[in-house]
């Protein structure tokens, strides 16, 4: 699944850049047309060359309009489908399968499988206490406008935990929580304490999401623009 989406992704990004090229040279002939026209003009005023007529300026002049107004209308179409791009975006960084457990001295077997640029890494499995597992990590977000540009999101996961829907069990019952990427590290420690310091940074900080446990489905993780985030994926629709 990750691969069609990959392969749409660069189909869309196809999209848009050819759609944002070809409005471009639609506007600039619609300008050109105007030029040529402008300079007969001034040429025939001089007496040096033979100038249209009116009604051929006028016929000239709105061929030179639609071109430009086209133009406009496609490169303002490419400018929102990039924008949609931009603050849509999502990147996978793992995929959990987490299964209920009974008689053990643990609630959640759960399967992590790391993900890197498309490619998976070996699986990981945690042994975790609570009603719910969770997952999450550090996060950079810079300004929004820098998504138009393709800066993203920075992140790093780090752990991986339970979590129980009460909270005085919260309080009373023992927790599980695990370290993964190294937890998080001295320069992440410094972008906490000083990301007011950094141009065009919004905000650092932690982020996780939790779910039930599942016997019929398994999740993709991703993060977004804001931060994690997870898809529920039909055990049978697993790559």
């Amino acid at each position: 699944m990750a691969d069609f989406f990959s392969e749409l992704n660069i189909s869309f990004n196809l999209f848009s850049g050819r759609l944002g090229i070809i409005s471009a040279i639609i506007i600039a002939i619609g300008f050109l047309i105007i030029l040529l026209l402008f300079i007969n003009c001034i040429l025939a005023r001089r007496g040096e060359k033979e100038g249209i007529g009116l009604i051929q300026k006028i016929f000239v002049l709105l061929i030179s309009l639609l071109f430009i107004t086209t133009g406009s209308a496609m490169l303002m179409t490419a400018m929102h489908l990039q924008a949609y791009k931009a603050f849509t975006h999502k990147e996978m960084v793992g995929v959990i399968d987490a299964r209920k457990t009974k008689g053990l001295d643990y609630d959640i077997f759960l399967r992590f499988t790391p993900v890197d640029k498309d490619k998976k890494s070996e699986e990981k499995i945690y042994k975790i206490k609570g009603d719910q597992w969770s997952i999450g990590g550090d996060i950079l977000k810079f300004d929004d406008w820098l998504n138009f540009i393709g800066i993203h999101t920075g992140y790093k996961t780090t752990r991986i935990h339970g979590r129980y829907l009460k909270a005085e069990d919260e309080n009373i019952k023992q927790h599980t929580a695990y370290d993964i990427n190294g937890g998080t590290d001295a320069i992440w420690l410094y972008l906490y304490e000083n990301s007011s310091k950094f141009p065009f940074v919004k905000a650092v900080y932690g982020n996780s999401v939790y779910a039930f446990p599942s016997d019929d489905d398994f999740y993709e993780v991703y993060v977004t623009t804001s931060g994690y985030s997870i898809e529920k994926i039909k055990d049978n629709k697993r790559r």
